[in-house]
């Protein structure tokens, strides 16, 4: 069951409105980064990228029952990461979101190189649940991600065994550290509210120690997981830090349960350009501070979030 939406992040409608009709050109993404595919098959051959042995899965599981959380070596190749880089940085520089990066295949191909992960702790069949939000956090003082929260958008995703049925899938594009907005996490373990949460969406997180916390520096290619319960955040940024925080996220959850929420997508399966369209701003409907239907000036956004939503075909 799904909670109350909390919406996290401020959206720019004045800077983004007139770039719509930019935005439902496919040509218009494909001129912007030539040298980037848009196509209707981002997964096409992504089970092959990775491989994992059994016992590092084992001590994946065994974290992820005993501190709700784990995270992968650095998998991903350094071109891929650059090209995720610049496909981010052109969508920024022509004003837009990065969440419209995602139009683009590599960021759906860059899951394939956590695959033999995703299948060993979620089973053959895992579906992505495309929840997503890019990140990138300025090297101001005033940058920040996240602020202190649980996921908790869906209850009872633990099962009998203590695993999770449903993940947060986090990734790297480039390092993470204390001074760009690293993730700070408390362990379930230390938690003493975490098995409240499970049942109860709302349950906060007041009643541990400080010296519980967890700070998780992260190089770029990494994958971090953690279950729908767990406490955590991005720090404050820095004018110190060296190059912004730049990361991107979803949920995974089993193929052998219902659907957790309204869209699933099966990998690998057809993701084209207009379902990614559709994707995008549905994660900026989802997750941003703009009380759309509240307010005039804001109604071509909706408008505009609304007809591409209406695109998505629904678990």
């Amino acid at each position: 069951m799904a909670q109350e939406t909390i919406l996290r992040k401020s959206l720019p409608l004045e800077d983004l409105m007139p770039l719509f009709s930019q935005a439902e050109d496919i040509n218009y993404w494909r001129s912007l980064k030539p040298d980037s595919n848009i196509s209707d098959n981002p997964f096409s051959g992504c089970e092959s990228f990775s491989d994992i042995d059994n016992q590092t899965l084992d001590e994946y599981a065994l974290q992820l029952r005993e501190e709700g959380y784990f995270q992968t070596n650095s998998l991903i190749p350094a071109a891929t990461i650059q090209e995720m880089r610049e496909c981010i940085d052109r969508v920024k520089e022509a004003g837009f979101p990065p969440m419209f990066a995602l139009v683009y295949d590599v960021f759906y191909q860059a899951l394939g190189y956590f695959h033999s992960t995703f299948t060993g702790i979620l089973g053959s069949g895992y579906k992505l649940v495309p929840n997503f939000w890019v990140y990138y956090i300025d090297t101001f003082d005033t940058g920040k991600g996240f602020e202190p929260h649980r996921d908790a958008e869906y209850e009872d995703t633990i099962d009998a065994n203590g695993m999770p049925t449903v993940i947060t899938i986090w990734i790297t594009i480039s390092d993470a550290n204390p001074l760009n907005s690293c993730m700070y996490i408390l362990p379930s373990s230390r938690d003493p509210q975490y098995a409240e949460a499970i049942k109860n969406l709302k349950t906060p997180a007041n009643q541990f120690a400080l010296e519980d916390i967890r700070a998780l520096p992260t190089a770029a290619g990494i994958l971090s997981c953690w279950d729908q319960y767990v406490f955590h955040w991005g720090s404050r940024s820095s004018k110190r830090a060296k190059e912004p925080r730049i990361s991107y996220a979803a949920y995974c959850q089993r193929g052998d349960i219902a659907p957790v929420d309204d869209v699933t997508i099966d990998i690998p399966s057809e993701v084209d350009f207009k379902t990614r369209l559709g994707l995008i701003c549905r994660g900026l409907y989802r997750y941003s501070y703009a009380s759309f239907e509240h307010s005039k000036e804001a109604e071509p956004a909706l408008d505009f979030l609304n007809k591409q939503m209406a695109s998505l075909k629904k678990s």
